[in-house]
Protein backbone atom coordinates (compact mmCIF):
# COMPACT_ATOMS: atom_id res chain seq x y z
CA UNK A 1 0.00 0.00 0.00
CA UNK A 2 1.27 3.43 -1.03
CA UNK A 3 -0.09 6.60 0.51
CA UNK A 4 0.61 10.25 -0.24
CA UNK A 5 -1.02 13.34 1.25
CA UNK A 6 -0.62 16.81 -0.21
CA UNK A 7 -2.18 20.23 -0.52
CA UNK A 8 -2.93 21.41 -4.05
CA UNK A 9 -4.50 24.32 -5.86
CA UNK A 10 -7.92 23.50 -7.28
CA UNK A 11 -9.56 25.48 -10.05
CA UNK A 12 -13.13 26.69 -9.34
CA UNK A 13 -16.08 27.53 -11.59
CA UNK A 14 -15.75 31.25 -10.72
CA UNK A 15 -12.27 31.31 -12.33
CA UNK A 16 -10.44 31.29 -8.99
CA UNK A 17 -8.13 28.91 -7.15
CA UNK A 18 -8.36 27.53 -3.64
CA UNK A 19 -6.39 24.95 -1.66
CA UNK A 20 -7.65 21.46 -0.84
CA UNK A 21 -6.00 18.51 0.84
CA UNK A 22 -5.77 15.29 -1.19
CA UNK A 23 -4.85 11.75 -0.19
CA UNK A 24 -4.05 8.96 -2.64
CA UNK A 25 -4.01 5.45 -1.17
CA UNK A 26 -3.49 2.13 -2.93
CA UNK A 27 -1.26 0.42 -5.47
CA UNK A 28 -0.94 -0.27 -9.18
CA UNK A 29 -1.96 -3.89 -8.52
CA UNK A 30 -4.99 -3.31 -6.27
CA UNK A 31 -6.43 0.08 -7.23
CA UNK A 32 -6.65 3.47 -5.55
CA UNK A 33 -8.82 5.62 -3.35
CA UNK A 34 -8.57 9.40 -3.67
CA UNK A 35 -9.81 11.53 -0.78
CA UNK A 36 -10.44 15.26 -0.99
CA UNK A 37 -10.55 17.15 2.30
CA UNK A 38 -11.02 13.76 4.02
CA UNK A 39 -14.09 12.88 1.89
CA UNK A 40 -14.18 10.29 -0.94
CA UNK A 41 -13.40 11.91 -4.30
CA UNK A 42 -12.61 9.13 -6.77
CA UNK A 43 -12.18 5.34 -6.77
CA UNK A 44 -9.77 3.93 -9.37
CA UNK A 45 -9.22 0.29 -10.28
CA UNK A 46 -5.88 -1.38 -10.86
CA UNK A 47 -3.46 -0.28 -13.59
CA UNK A 48 -2.72 3.24 -12.31
CA UNK A 49 0.79 4.30 -11.33
CA UNK A 50 1.62 7.03 -8.84
CA UNK A 51 3.90 9.65 -10.38
CA UNK A 52 5.51 12.83 -9.14
CA UNK A 53 4.71 15.89 -11.26
CA UNK A 54 7.79 17.65 -12.58
CA UNK A 55 6.44 20.21 -15.02
CA UNK A 56 3.04 21.30 -16.33
CA UNK A 57 2.21 23.69 -19.16
CA UNK A 58 -0.75 26.06 -19.10
CA UNK A 59 -2.82 25.95 -22.28
CA UNK A 60 -5.92 27.63 -23.66
CA UNK A 61 -8.13 24.77 -22.50
CA UNK A 62 -6.94 25.40 -18.94
CA UNK A 63 -7.69 29.11 -19.28
CA UNK A 64 -11.23 28.34 -20.52
CA UNK A 65 -11.78 25.38 -18.19
CA UNK A 66 -14.80 26.98 -16.47
CA UNK A 67 -16.73 26.88 -19.76
CA UNK A 68 -16.24 23.15 -20.33
CA UNK A 69 -18.96 20.62 -19.43
CA UNK A 70 -16.98 18.80 -16.72
CA UNK A 71 -17.29 19.06 -12.93
CA UNK A 72 -15.39 21.65 -10.91
CA UNK A 73 -13.52 22.16 -8.63
CA UNK A 74 -10.65 20.07 -9.96
CA UNK A 75 -6.87 20.00 -9.99
CA UNK A 76 -6.39 20.94 -13.64
CA UNK A 77 -3.39 20.81 -16.00
CA UNK A 78 -2.81 18.16 -18.68
CA UNK A 79 0.47 19.08 -20.41
CA UNK A 80 2.46 17.04 -17.93
CA UNK A 81 6.01 15.80 -17.48
CA UNK A 82 6.16 13.42 -14.51
CA UNK A 83 8.61 10.99 -12.93
CA UNK A 84 8.31 7.58 -11.31
CA UNK A 85 8.78 8.28 -7.62
CA UNK A 86 10.79 5.01 -7.25
CA UNK A 87 13.02 4.96 -10.35
CA UNK A 88 13.13 8.66 -11.26
CA UNK A 89 12.42 7.81 -14.92
CA UNK A 90 10.59 10.66 -16.66
CA UNK A 91 7.44 10.42 -18.73
CA UNK A 92 5.06 12.54 -20.75
CA UNK A 93 1.46 11.52 -20.08
CA UNK A 94 -1.19 10.73 -22.66
CA UNK A 95 -4.28 12.46 -21.29
CA UNK A 96 -7.09 10.01 -22.15
CA UNK A 97 -7.67 7.38 -19.47
CA UNK A 98 -9.24 4.43 -21.33
CA UNK A 99 -9.77 0.70 -20.83
CA UNK A 100 -6.88 0.06 -23.22
CA UNK A 101 -4.46 2.30 -21.30
CA UNK A 102 -5.41 0.50 -18.08
CA UNK A 103 -4.85 -2.91 -19.64
CA UNK A 104 -8.50 -3.97 -19.54
CA UNK A 105 -10.64 -5.62 -22.20
CA UNK A 106 -11.23 -3.41 -25.23
CA UNK A 107 -14.67 -1.84 -25.69
CA UNK A 108 -16.32 -1.28 -29.12
CA UNK A 109 -14.68 2.15 -29.55
CA UNK A 110 -11.23 0.66 -28.94
CA UNK A 111 -11.93 -2.21 -31.33
CA UNK A 112 -12.60 0.18 -34.25
CA UNK A 113 -9.42 2.15 -33.58
CA UNK A 114 -10.63 5.14 -31.55
CA UNK A 115 -9.82 4.33 -27.90
CA UNK A 116 -9.44 8.01 -27.00
CA UNK A 117 -13.17 8.40 -27.71
CA UNK A 118 -14.35 5.64 -25.41
CA UNK A 119 -17.37 7.00 -23.51
CA UNK A 120 -16.02 5.52 -20.28
CA UNK A 121 -12.78 7.53 -20.47
CA UNK A 122 -11.65 10.16 -18.02
CA UNK A 123 -9.25 12.93 -19.02
CA UNK A 124 -6.22 14.00 -17.01
CA UNK A 125 -6.70 17.48 -15.57
CA UNK A 126 -9.93 18.03 -17.52
CA UNK A 127 -12.47 15.38 -16.56
CA UNK A 128 -12.22 14.11 -12.95
CA UNK A 129 -8.63 12.83 -12.89
CA UNK A 130 -6.43 15.23 -10.83
CA UNK A 131 -3.99 16.98 -13.15
CA UNK A 132 -0.56 18.51 -13.31
CA UNK A 133 -1.19 21.50 -11.05
CA UNK A 134 -0.89 18.97 -8.23
CA UNK A 135 2.43 17.48 -7.03
CA UNK A 136 1.29 13.87 -7.58
CA UNK A 137 -0.68 12.19 -10.36
CA UNK A 138 -2.30 8.81 -10.87
CA UNK A 139 -1.94 7.80 -14.51
CA UNK A 140 -2.85 4.59 -16.37
CA UNK A 141 0.33 2.62 -17.01
CA UNK A 142 -0.40 2.54 -20.75
CA UNK A 143 -0.32 6.35 -20.88
CA UNK A 144 3.28 6.67 -19.76
CA UNK A 145 5.47 7.75 -22.69
CA UNK A 146 9.18 7.94 -21.88
CA UNK A 147 10.70 11.34 -22.60
CA UNK A 148 13.86 9.66 -23.96
CA UNK A 149 15.84 12.32 -25.86
CA UNK A 150 13.53 15.17 -24.88
CA UNK A 151 14.61 17.68 -22.26
CA UNK A 152 11.98 18.86 -19.75
CA UNK A 153 11.15 22.06 -21.62
CA UNK A 154 10.81 20.11 -24.87
CA UNK A 155 8.81 17.26 -23.34
CA UNK A 156 6.23 19.62 -21.83
CA UNK A 157 5.30 20.64 -25.40
CA UNK A 158 4.78 17.07 -26.64
CA UNK A 159 1.05 16.97 -25.83
CA UNK A 160 0.12 20.23 -27.62
CA UNK A 161 2.54 19.58 -30.49
CA UNK A 162 1.13 16.08 -31.04
CA UNK A 163 -2.37 17.60 -31.12
CA UNK A 164 -1.21 20.26 -33.61
CA UNK A 165 0.47 17.73 -35.89
CA UNK A 166 -2.65 15.54 -35.74
CA UNK A 167 -4.79 18.45 -36.95
CA UNK A 168 -2.39 19.15 -39.81
CA UNK A 169 -2.40 15.52 -40.90
CA UNK A 170 -6.21 15.19 -40.65
CA UNK A 171 -6.78 18.18 -42.93
CA UNK A 172 -3.98 17.82 -45.44
CA UNK A 173 -4.10 14.03 -45.84
CA UNK A 174 -7.73 14.29 -46.96
CA UNK A 175 -6.98 16.91 -49.62
CA UNK A 176 -3.63 15.50 -50.73
CA UNK A 177 -1.41 18.25 -52.16
CA UNK A 178 -4.30 20.48 -53.23
CA UNK A 179 -3.75 23.06 -50.50
CA UNK A 180 -1.65 25.97 -51.74
CA UNK A 181 -2.29 28.64 -49.13
CA UNK A 182 -2.98 27.96 -45.43
CA UNK A 183 -3.84 30.50 -42.73
CA UNK A 184 -3.45 30.16 -38.97
CA UNK A 185 -5.59 32.36 -36.71
CA UNK A 186 -4.46 32.91 -33.13
CA UNK A 187 -0.76 31.95 -33.30
CA UNK A 188 0.05 32.03 -29.61
CA UNK A 189 0.16 28.86 -27.46
CA UNK A 190 -1.46 26.29 -29.76
CA UNK A 191 -1.44 28.33 -32.97
CA UNK A 192 2.34 28.73 -32.93
CA UNK A 193 2.68 24.96 -32.64
CA UNK A 194 0.26 24.52 -35.56
CA UNK A 195 2.54 26.76 -37.65
CA UNK A 196 5.57 24.69 -36.59
CA UNK A 197 3.71 21.46 -37.41
CA UNK A 198 2.66 22.80 -40.83
CA UNK A 199 6.25 23.75 -41.58
CA UNK A 200 7.62 20.38 -40.46
CA UNK A 201 4.95 18.47 -42.39
CA UNK A 202 5.65 20.56 -45.50
CA UNK A 203 9.39 19.84 -45.39
CA UNK A 204 9.06 16.12 -44.70
CA UNK A 205 6.49 15.59 -47.47
CA UNK A 206 8.02 17.94 -50.07
CA UNK A 207 4.90 20.11 -50.26
CA UNK A 208 4.92 23.75 -51.30
CA UNK A 209 1.95 25.36 -49.60
CA UNK A 210 2.33 28.84 -48.13
CA UNK A 211 1.77 29.39 -44.38
CA UNK A 212 0.25 32.73 -43.39
CA UNK A 213 -0.22 33.80 -39.77
CA UNK A 214 -2.96 36.27 -38.73
CA UNK A 215 -2.30 38.23 -35.54
CA UNK A 216 -3.87 41.06 -33.55
CA UNK A 217 -0.79 41.74 -31.41
CA UNK A 218 2.14 43.03 -33.44
CA UNK A 219 4.71 41.59 -31.03
CA UNK A 220 3.76 38.09 -32.26
CA UNK A 221 4.95 38.74 -35.82
CA UNK A 222 8.55 37.69 -35.27
CA UNK A 223 7.50 34.58 -33.35
CA UNK A 224 5.26 33.39 -36.21
CA UNK A 225 8.10 33.83 -38.70
CA UNK A 226 10.49 31.90 -36.44
CA UNK A 227 7.91 29.10 -36.10
CA UNK A 228 7.80 28.67 -39.87
CA UNK A 229 5.25 31.13 -41.29
CA UNK A 230 6.07 32.65 -44.68
CA UNK A 231 3.98 35.75 -44.06
CA UNK A 232 2.37 37.42 -41.06
CA UNK A 233 -0.64 39.72 -41.34
CA UNK A 234 -1.26 42.08 -38.44
CA UNK A 235 -4.69 43.67 -37.98
CA UNK A 236 -5.11 45.41 -34.62
CA UNK A 237 -8.88 44.79 -34.54
CA UNK A 238 -8.84 41.26 -35.96
CA UNK A 239 -12.12 39.56 -35.12
CA UNK A 240 -14.13 42.78 -35.09
CA UNK A 241 -16.60 43.91 -37.74
CA UNK A 242 -14.79 46.90 -39.25
CA UNK A 243 -11.34 45.60 -40.23
CA UNK A 244 -9.59 47.69 -42.86
CA UNK A 245 -5.84 48.13 -43.06
CA UNK A 246 -3.01 46.29 -41.38
CA UNK A 247 0.61 45.30 -41.91
CA UNK A 248 2.26 42.49 -43.83
CA UNK A 249 5.49 41.00 -42.44
CA UNK A 250 7.57 38.65 -44.57
CA UNK A 251 10.68 36.56 -44.05
CA UNK A 252 13.93 38.31 -44.91
CA UNK A 253 12.10 41.62 -45.43
CA UNK A 254 13.04 44.28 -42.88
CA UNK A 255 10.10 46.69 -43.13
CA UNK A 256 6.40 45.65 -43.17
CA UNK A 257 4.10 46.85 -45.93
CA UNK A 258 0.46 47.94 -45.81
CA UNK A 259 -2.16 45.20 -46.13
CA UNK A 260 -5.88 45.49 -46.85
CA UNK A 261 -8.29 43.11 -45.12
CA UNK A 262 -10.55 42.93 -48.18
CA UNK A 263 -7.70 41.51 -50.28
CA UNK A 264 -7.75 38.30 -48.26
CA UNK A 265 -11.40 37.42 -48.63
CA UNK A 266 -11.72 33.75 -49.63
CA UNK A 267 -8.04 33.59 -50.56
CA UNK A 268 -7.08 30.52 -48.49
CA UNK A 269 -7.60 26.81 -49.06
CA UNK A 270 -7.51 26.01 -45.35
CA UNK A 271 -7.76 28.06 -42.15
CA UNK A 272 -6.81 26.79 -38.70
CA UNK A 273 -8.84 28.49 -35.98
CA UNK A 274 -6.82 28.35 -32.76
CA UNK A 275 -8.01 31.71 -31.43
CA UNK A 276 -10.09 30.56 -28.48
CA UNK A 277 -12.37 33.49 -29.32
CA UNK A 278 -16.05 33.62 -30.28
CA UNK A 279 -15.17 35.62 -33.40
CA UNK A 280 -12.67 33.08 -34.74
CA UNK A 281 -15.23 31.13 -36.77
CA UNK A 282 -16.63 34.20 -38.50
CA UNK A 283 -13.13 35.50 -39.27
CA UNK A 284 -12.24 32.11 -40.76
CA UNK A 285 -15.32 32.19 -43.00
CA UNK A 286 -14.11 35.52 -44.40
CA UNK A 287 -10.77 33.96 -45.30
CA UNK A 288 -11.83 30.69 -46.96
CA UNK A 289 -14.64 29.12 -48.95
CA UNK A 290 -13.11 25.65 -48.56
CA UNK A 291 -12.11 24.34 -45.13
CA UNK A 292 -11.82 25.55 -41.56
CA UNK A 293 -10.04 23.29 -39.09
CA UNK A 294 -11.09 24.10 -35.56
CA UNK A 295 -8.78 23.43 -32.61
CA UNK A 296 -10.56 25.79 -30.22
CA UNK A 297 -12.18 24.32 -27.09
CA UNK A 298 -13.42 27.49 -25.41
CA UNK A 299 -16.83 26.10 -24.41
CA UNK A 300 -18.66 29.04 -25.97
CA UNK A 301 -21.21 29.44 -28.75
CA UNK A 302 -20.52 31.08 -32.11
CA UNK A 303 -22.75 31.93 -35.09
CA UNK A 304 -25.76 30.24 -33.51
CA UNK A 305 -23.95 26.94 -32.79
CA UNK A 306 -23.72 26.13 -29.08
CA UNK A 307 -21.80 22.83 -28.98
CA UNK A 308 -18.69 23.68 -31.00
CA UNK A 309 -16.37 22.59 -28.20
CA UNK A 310 -18.11 19.22 -28.00
CA UNK A 311 -17.72 18.96 -31.78
CA UNK A 312 -13.94 19.26 -31.31
CA UNK A 313 -13.91 16.83 -28.38
CA UNK A 314 -15.65 14.23 -30.60
CA UNK A 315 -13.62 15.19 -33.72
CA UNK A 316 -16.84 15.47 -35.72
CA UNK A 317 -16.87 17.41 -39.00
CA UNK A 318 -19.65 19.38 -40.70
CA UNK A 319 -20.12 19.75 -44.44
CA UNK A 320 -22.91 19.88 -47.00
CA UNK A 321 -24.84 16.85 -48.24
CA UNK A 322 -22.35 16.19 -51.00
CA UNK A 323 -22.32 13.35 -53.52
CA UNK A 324 -19.09 11.85 -52.11
CA UNK A 325 -20.08 11.98 -48.43
CA UNK A 326 -19.88 8.19 -47.99
CA UNK A 327 -16.15 8.35 -48.84
CA UNK A 328 -15.34 10.88 -46.11
CA UNK A 329 -14.64 8.31 -43.37
CA UNK A 330 -11.32 8.92 -41.60
CA UNK A 331 -9.32 7.69 -38.62
CA UNK A 332 -11.50 4.65 -37.91
CA UNK A 333 -11.71 1.10 -39.20
CA UNK A 334 -14.24 1.15 -42.04
CA UNK A 335 -17.75 0.15 -41.06
CA UNK A 336 -19.99 -0.87 -43.96
CA UNK A 337 -22.72 -0.17 -44.64
CA UNK A 338 -22.64 3.24 -42.95
CA UNK A 339 -25.66 4.29 -40.86
CA UNK A 340 -27.26 7.62 -41.79
CA UNK A 341 -29.69 9.57 -39.62
CA UNK A 342 -32.06 11.78 -41.62
CA UNK A 343 -34.06 14.32 -39.66
CA UNK A 344 -37.77 13.92 -40.34
CA UNK A 345 -38.16 17.71 -40.19
CA UNK A 346 -36.13 18.48 -43.30
CA UNK A 347 -37.23 18.58 -46.92
CA UNK A 348 -34.67 16.96 -49.19
CA UNK A 349 -34.61 18.18 -52.79
CA UNK A 350 -34.86 15.76 -55.72
CA UNK A 351 -31.09 15.49 -56.19
CA UNK A 352 -30.50 14.74 -52.50
CA UNK A 353 -33.23 12.07 -52.44
CA UNK A 354 -31.76 10.38 -55.52
CA UNK A 355 -28.27 10.43 -53.98
CA UNK A 356 -29.42 8.68 -50.81
CA UNK A 357 -31.58 6.18 -52.70
CA UNK A 358 -28.70 5.27 -55.01
CA UNK A 359 -26.25 4.74 -52.12
CA UNK A 360 -28.84 2.67 -50.24
CA UNK A 361 -29.46 0.53 -53.31
CA UNK A 362 -25.70 -0.14 -53.59
CA UNK A 363 -25.73 -1.19 -49.91
CA UNK A 364 -23.26 1.57 -49.00
CA UNK A 365 -25.62 3.09 -46.43
CA UNK A 366 -28.60 2.27 -44.23
CA UNK A 367 -31.02 5.10 -43.50
CA UNK A 368 -33.09 5.94 -40.43
CA UNK A 369 -35.63 8.78 -40.75
CA UNK A 370 -37.05 10.34 -37.59
CA UNK A 371 -36.69 12.94 -34.89
CA UNK A 372 -33.55 13.34 -32.77
CA UNK A 373 -35.35 11.61 -29.90
CA UNK A 374 -36.47 8.74 -32.14
CA UNK A 375 -32.96 8.40 -33.53
CA UNK A 376 -31.53 8.15 -30.01
CA UNK A 377 -34.01 5.38 -29.13
CA UNK A 378 -33.30 3.55 -32.38
CA UNK A 379 -29.57 3.34 -31.55
CA UNK A 380 -30.47 1.24 -28.51
CA UNK A 381 -32.88 -1.04 -30.36
CA UNK A 382 -32.35 -4.51 -31.85
CA UNK A 383 -32.95 -3.08 -35.34
CA UNK A 384 -29.73 -1.05 -35.19
CA UNK A 385 -26.74 -3.20 -36.15
CA UNK A 386 -23.82 -0.76 -36.23
CA UNK A 387 -20.40 -1.54 -34.68
CA UNK A 388 -20.82 1.52 -32.44
CA UNK A 389 -24.05 2.79 -30.82
CA UNK A 390 -23.93 5.88 -33.03
CA UNK A 391 -24.80 6.95 -36.57
CA UNK A 392 -21.90 7.50 -38.98
CA UNK A 393 -23.64 10.47 -40.61
CA UNK A 394 -26.54 12.74 -39.71
CA UNK A 395 -28.41 14.98 -42.15
CA UNK A 396 -30.01 18.17 -40.80
CA UNK A 397 -31.01 21.60 -42.09
CA UNK A 398 -31.03 23.90 -39.06
CA UNK A 399 -28.59 25.16 -36.42
CA UNK A 400 -30.87 23.93 -33.61
CA UNK A 401 -30.91 20.36 -34.92
CA UNK A 402 -27.19 20.49 -35.60
CA UNK A 403 -26.65 21.27 -31.92
CA UNK A 404 -29.03 18.47 -30.91
CA UNK A 405 -27.14 15.95 -33.03
CA UNK A 406 -23.91 16.91 -31.22
CA UNK A 407 -25.53 16.64 -27.77
CA UNK A 408 -29.10 15.20 -27.83
CA UNK A 409 -29.18 15.11 -24.02
CA UNK A 410 -27.63 17.98 -22.08
CA UNK A 411 -26.95 15.60 -19.19
CA UNK A 412 -24.87 13.20 -21.29
CA UNK A 413 -21.58 13.75 -23.13
CA UNK A 414 -22.83 11.66 -26.04
CA UNK A 415 -23.45 12.57 -29.67
CA UNK A 416 -25.97 11.05 -32.09
CA UNK A 417 -23.03 10.78 -34.54
CA UNK A 418 -19.98 8.69 -33.72
CA UNK A 419 -16.57 10.26 -33.06
CA UNK A 420 -14.89 11.27 -36.35
CA UNK A 421 -18.27 11.11 -38.07
CA UNK A 422 -19.92 13.82 -40.19
CA UNK A 423 -22.94 16.04 -39.87
CA UNK A 424 -24.29 16.83 -43.35
CA UNK A 425 -26.32 19.96 -44.01
CA UNK A 426 -29.09 19.78 -46.59
CA UNK A 427 -29.71 22.53 -49.14
CA UNK A 428 -33.00 23.22 -47.38
CA UNK A 429 -30.93 24.92 -44.65
CA UNK A 430 -30.83 27.95 -46.95
CA UNK A 431 -34.23 28.88 -45.47
CA UNK A 432 -32.46 29.79 -42.21
CA UNK A 433 -30.51 33.05 -42.20
CA UNK A 434 -27.25 31.80 -40.67
CA UNK A 435 -23.75 32.75 -41.86
CA UNK A 436 -22.26 29.42 -40.87
CA UNK A 437 -24.96 27.25 -42.50
CA UNK A 438 -24.77 29.38 -45.65
CA UNK A 439 -21.02 28.78 -45.78
CA UNK A 440 -21.50 25.03 -45.31
CA UNK A 441 -24.20 24.69 -48.00
CA UNK A 442 -21.92 26.53 -50.45
CA UNK A 443 -19.37 23.72 -50.05
CA UNK A 444 -17.35 24.53 -46.93
CA UNK A 445 -16.04 21.93 -44.49
CA UNK A 446 -15.62 22.53 -40.77
CA UNK A 447 -13.22 19.83 -39.60
CA UNK A 448 -11.99 19.30 -36.06
CA UNK A 449 -9.35 17.29 -34.20
CA UNK A 450 -8.18 16.71 -30.67
CA UNK A 451 -5.28 14.60 -29.34
CA UNK A 452 -2.33 13.24 -31.31
CA UNK A 453 -0.14 10.16 -31.03
CA UNK A 454 2.63 10.83 -28.48
CA UNK A 455 4.98 7.99 -29.41
CA UNK A 456 4.82 8.63 -33.14
CA UNK A 457 5.31 12.37 -32.58
CA UNK A 458 8.26 11.79 -30.25
CA UNK A 459 9.94 9.54 -32.82
CA UNK A 460 9.31 12.10 -35.57
CA UNK A 461 10.96 14.77 -33.42
CA UNK A 462 13.92 12.45 -32.81
CA UNK A 463 14.48 12.40 -36.57
CA UNK A 464 14.54 16.21 -36.65
CA UNK A 465 17.39 17.17 -34.27
CA UNK A 466 17.02 20.60 -32.71
CA UNK A 467 13.50 21.23 -34.04
CA UNK A 468 11.51 21.00 -30.81
CA UNK A 469 14.34 22.61 -28.83
CA UNK A 470 14.11 25.67 -31.07
CA UNK A 471 10.31 25.69 -30.75
CA UNK A 472 10.57 25.45 -26.96
CA UNK A 473 13.11 28.27 -26.68
CA UNK A 474 10.93 30.54 -28.81
CA UNK A 475 7.62 29.63 -27.21
CA UNK A 476 8.10 29.22 -23.45
CA UNK A 477 8.31 32.69 -21.98
CA UNK A 478 7.99 32.10 -18.22
CA UNK A 479 8.42 29.43 -15.58
CA UNK A 480 6.68 29.58 -12.20
CA UNK A 481 7.11 27.59 -9.04
CA UNK A 482 4.09 25.40 -8.16
CA UNK A 483 3.52 27.53 -5.06
CA UNK A 484 2.56 30.39 -7.41
CA UNK A 485 -0.01 28.64 -9.61
CA UNK A 486 -2.67 31.40 -9.37
CA UNK A 487 -0.05 33.97 -10.44
CA UNK A 488 1.16 31.70 -13.24
CA UNK A 489 -2.42 31.27 -14.46
CA UNK A 490 -2.98 35.04 -14.47
CA UNK A 491 0.31 35.62 -16.29
CA UNK A 492 -0.55 33.01 -18.92
CA UNK A 493 -3.47 35.22 -19.99
CA UNK A 494 -1.27 38.24 -20.68
CA UNK A 495 -0.68 38.97 -24.38
CA UNK A 496 3.07 39.36 -23.88
CA UNK A 497 3.42 35.80 -22.56
CA UNK A 498 3.13 32.97 -25.05
CA UNK A 499 3.66 29.80 -23.05
CA UNK A 500 3.83 29.64 -19.26
CA UNK A 501 4.89 26.49 -17.39
CA UNK A 502 4.76 25.46 -13.74
CA UNK A 503 7.60 23.48 -12.10
CA UNK A 504 7.07 21.45 -8.96
CA UNK A 505 9.77 21.50 -6.29
CA UNK A 506 11.72 18.37 -5.46
CA UNK A 507 10.42 16.69 -2.32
Amino acid sequence: MIEVRFTAYEYNSNDSFSNSVYEMKGSEESGWQILRNSSPYLELGKGYRLLKTELCGICSTDLDRRFLPFPLPQIIGHEVVASDYLTGKKYVLEINDTVVSRGEEADPFCRVGIPTHSPTRMVLGIDRLPGGFGPYILAPKGNLVETKQLEDMEAVLLEPFAASLHGVEVSIDRAGSDFKKIAVLGPRRLGSLVIAALDLYRKRNNLNYEIVSFIRHQNLADLSLRMGADQVLYFSNLGETDIKEGLLFEKNVIAPTTASWSDYKHSFDLVFDTTGSISGLETSIHLTQKEIHRKTTNGQASLGITHLTELVVDEISITNLRSDFSELVWGIETISPAWVFVSSSLSLNKEEKELLANLEKKDKIKIFIGSIEEGTKFLGSKEFAGALPRFDFAIVDSSSELDLVIRPDAKEEKSLVRPRGFILVSKSAERESNLFLDWITRGGILSTSRCGDFVRTRELLASEPGFIKSVSENLISKEFDSGSIPEAYTDARKPENIKVVVRHKAS
